[in-house]
């Protein structure tokens, strides 16, 4: 009897190292929770015509193969590489669970527009969970964001956004200026708010190793495209 708990034991010590293995393996991998990673998206219209991109550059990151943090700069440039905006925002991976801040999927050219002429951005905001192991069929959480601009302590304007029914459908094989990927592909609604302007539709985006966007397309509530970008460039 003795014999039969030890030997239970070492088993579910084995396996209990190899699940923690194989998800710090999954922290490891993930191309942004290294320090000095870039990832760079080209932003289109519907017409498929660049408007200009964003580069995701990790500045720092902290912890250990279990539990990695990590701060990312994101720099917007127009169609003609002129910046105009940037900002920070943090992942975290613990044991394999991705957690990304929602401002990561906010429209940072709605926040470029609005980070002029010594205007401040106060931001409340979600994170958005990547679990270990997603599979086609699983329900993924939800995420809202609020931003306000404001001019000393007056606010100029609320911007809001947030997404649901986010749910994963497939898997398919995506190809981009940046390379061919395997992906996890995820649908979801969202709907965004710009003062008086509120916008709801759909999207669609394609998740290599879980969590890094290669592809994401835009509709309205109508099913017609409103835009994309995609993965061009990594290093």
């Amino acid at each position: 009897m003795i014999l039969k708990l030890v030997k239970l034991l070492l088993t579910t010590i084995m396996f209990l190292g190899i699940t923690l293995s194989s998800n710090a393996q999954q922290c490891n991998a993930v191309p942004f929770m290294k320090k000095g990673a870039i990832l760079e998206y080209t932003q289109y219209n519907k017409k498929g015509k660049k408007e200009g991109t964003t580069t995701h550059e990790t500045i720092s990151t902290s912890g250990d193969a279990n539990d990695i943090s990590a701060i990312i700069k994101a720099t917007v440039k127009d169609q003609k590489d002129k910046e105009t905006f940037d900002t920070e925002y943090k992942a975290t991976c613990t044991n394999g669970l991705f957690s990304l801040d929602m401002l990561r999927f906010f429209n940072f050219d709605k926040l470029s527009e609005h980070s002029k002429n010594n205007l401040s951005l106060k931001i409340d905001g979600d994170v958005l969970e990547f679990p270990v192991g997603m599979k086609p069929g699983d329900d993924l959480d939800n995420g809202n964001i609020t931003i306000k601009v404001n001019s000393d302590d007056f606010t100029l304007v609320t911007m809001t956004f947030k997404v649901f029914n986010r749910e994963i459908i497939g898997e398919e094989t995506i190809t981009t200026p940046a390379g061919t990927y395997k992906c996890k592909k995820v649908t979801f609604d969202f709907e965004s708010k710009f003062g008086i302007l509120n916008v709801k539709g759909t999207g669609v985006e394609w998740y290599y190793k879980d969590v890094v966007v290669v592809k994401s397309e835009s509709y309205n509530k109508k099913g017609k495209l409103i835009g994309y970008h995609e993965l061009t460039a990594i290093q």
